[in-house]
């Protein structure tokens, strides 16, 4: 869901892609109650597939968006990240919780606390873009 709002707030001037650090879910559809959670706003995640971290060379990507401290630590350290390039996502809140355990009210709650936040990681990205 993520992906969706930022690459939406970034428009085509940037690609964003997605991918998580758990090893054991790369390979997997998006969950189920994110697929039903976007499919309210037209957007189709059936097609969605994890990637793990890992499998990725971070040095090709300008900026990493993380949903809290804790996994931005993880990416910093373990997967070898510019720090300075490393955001998360409502830093000043404690990031974005995980819905995973609060059912589908859960994950739209989560979609609307990116639709509030993800503008201004936007603009972090773009003014960071322009000082560089």
């Amino acid at each position: 869901m993520m992906q969706v709002v930022l690459q939406q707030h970034l428009g085509t001037a940037f690609l964003v892609e997605s991918a998580g650090l758990t090893k054991e879910l790369a390979g997997r559809p998006a969950n189920y109650r994110s697929v039903a959670c976007m499919k309210e706003r037209g957007v189709n995640l059936s097609g969605h597939v994890s990637r793990w971290i890992g499998d990725l060379d971070l040095g090709q990507y300008r900026w990493i968006v993380c949903v809290g401290r804790e996994e931005a630590d993880k990416v910093r350290s373990a997967m070898g990240a510019d720090p300075a390039h490393v955001i998360v996502a409502n830093e000043h809140q404690g990031g974005i919780p995980d819905p995973y355990e609060l059912g589908l009210a859960g994950y739209r709650d989560c979609l609307a606390l990116l639709d509030q936040v993800m503008p201004q990681v936007a603009q972090q990205i773009r003014r960071r873009e322009l000082g560089e």
